[in-house]
């Protein structure tokens, strides 16, 4: 990493205009005047098609533009952000589905932060599930992560959705300071082990 850490969020609401979209829009809006580069992924506006196994690992096989953009931006992010709206108590279909996309190599070793939405805070087994796919994946979920309810936002005069709950930017806020404190951290680690020779194990 040279500069600003790039942090690739991505939406997992196929609905747009969520409360998924507002939180990671009020993310976004924290990691830049934190030093980071905010790149965000909504696959309510850029869906992925079924992932294809044959094409796993080789993005470029797919006919659809998306699908080859959306795995070279993983690999290029330095921490990802993942959110996403509770869906019969896991998260939803469209953001498992965007993961699957993504072969192993491309997250090894890197921060992950989780975001969930629902209408209550049971919402917190969509994060249980992300972690759990996140360490398949190599990935490393950062400990702080985010469950919104409804209460947490208030709709703007133009329709749009507002995370305005004083608690919850709070708390995304730390989320947003861990995640980039990682990042860092992982750099500094590939840094050192680059010099030496010797690569980080993780």
């Amino acid at each position: 990493m040279t500069g600003r850490p790039v942090v690739l969020l991505v939406v997992g609401s196929p609905g747009r205009g969520s409360h998924t979209a507002a939180a990671v829009d009020a993310a976004a809006g924290l990691l830049a005047p934190m030093g980071a580069e905010p790149l965000v992924w909504d696959l309510a506006v850029r869906p992925l098609p079924v992932v294809d196994p044959s094409c796993h690992g080789r993005p470029e096989l797919y006919a659809d533009p998306l699908a080859r953009e959306f795995v070279p931006l993983v690999a290029r992010a330095d921490a990802l952000l993942l959110a996403s709206p509770t869906y019969h108590g896991a998260c939803s279909g469209a953001l498992k589905n965007a993961l699957d996309h993504v072969d192993t190599p491309r997250l090894r070793g890197k921060p992950v932060a989780l975001l969930a939405h629902g209408e209550n805070l049971t919402a917190v087994q969509v994060c249980d599930g992300l972690r759990t796919v996140v360490r398949a994946m190599k990935g490393i979920a950062v400990p702080e992560q985010l469950v919104t309810v409804p209460g947490d936002f208030e709709r703007l005069p133009d329709g749009r959705r507002l995370l305005s709950g004083a608690a919850a930017r709070g708390r995304l806020g730390a989320v947003c300071r861990s995640l980039l404190t990682a990042a860092r951290r992982c750099a500094a680690e590939d840094a050192v082990g680059a010099g030496t020779g010797h690569g980080t194990v993780t």
